[in-house]
């Protein structure tokens, strides 16, 4: 296992950085909302972007996403995961939305 994921698994230093990269991260996110610092659009895209990094220092860090040797079935496992969750909610959603339209004639459609 140590020699898949190149030794990342031999200390807790890759575990302590990307828990104070997270946390930096998020007290940045927490810091601008509160203080109101910028605009209302840079403000939503300062944020997403915070979370974005967040969620891929936690990918790599904690998941160890990308660090194995080929084939990578950590990677494509996931990817898949990712794709199974967003057609089942996308499809739930789609569902809901047509059940709304058909159910609630008097609610703006003709």
């Amino acid at each position: 296992m140590k020699e898949l994921l190149h030794g990342w698994n031999a200390s807790y230093k890759p575990q302590f950085i990307g828990l104070v990269m997270s946390f930096l991260l998020t007290v940045t996110a927490y810091r601008f909302v509160t203080h109101h610092v910028l605009s209302d659009t840079l403000l939503y895209l300062t944020v997403f972007g915070c979370g974005l990094s967040q969620v891929l220092i936690q990918f790599i860090f904690f998941l160890h996403l990308g660090l194995e040797d080929k084939p990578h079935w950590r990677t494509i496992t996931f990817l898949f995961t990712v794709l199974v969750v967003l057609i089942i909610v996308g499809g739930t959603l789609w569902i809901m939305s047509n059940l709304y339209y058909d159910l609630m004639p008097t609610m703006g459609h003709s």
